[in-house]
């Protein structure tokens, strides 16, 4: 947030510096400066067709994979505050494998507690570690 903020800052000062010391020609310099910025843009990003729009990739009905579900059922539970837990799809359906780094034993069985109390999960493989 802070690098954004201050990324935004240094622009404005920028854009606001030349603006009040510039010559009459800069804003043309800058039109064609911007629009030949945007078109090499353009040509670096893929085609329209190959992007997903969220409202295509998700019907109504559709569910996240498991492995998603347990990532957010996780970052939103309150206890695991700060907790990074990194879940990874199983090797079969139904299994996801936690790994990670926690505080106390009891955040490592609330992840897994978690984890197994999300529908769709069968089985879970904690990996995650507390250190001594």
């Amino acid at each position: 947030m802070g690098k954004k903020l201050l990324g935004g800052l240094l622009v404005l000062a920028i854009v606001g510096g030349a603006v009040a010391g510039g010559k009459p020609t800069d804003p043309e310099v800058l039109a064609r400066l911007g629009a030949a910025v945007a078109g090499k843009v353009e040509g670096a990003m893929p085609s329209r067709s190959q992007l997903a729009d969220p409202a295509t990739t998700f019907k109504v009905g559709d569910r996240l994979p498991v492995e998603e579900q347990v990532r957010l059922r996780i970052r939103s539970d309150k206890s695991m505050a700060g907790a990074e837990v990194e879940v990874l799809r199983g090797a079969n359906p139904g299994e996801v494998r936690l790994r990670g780094v926690v505080a106390t034993a009891a955040l490592q069985l609330r992840a897994a507690v978690i984890a197994s109390e999300t529908v769709g999960v069968e089985k879970v493989f904690n990996e995650v570690a507390v250190p001594e």
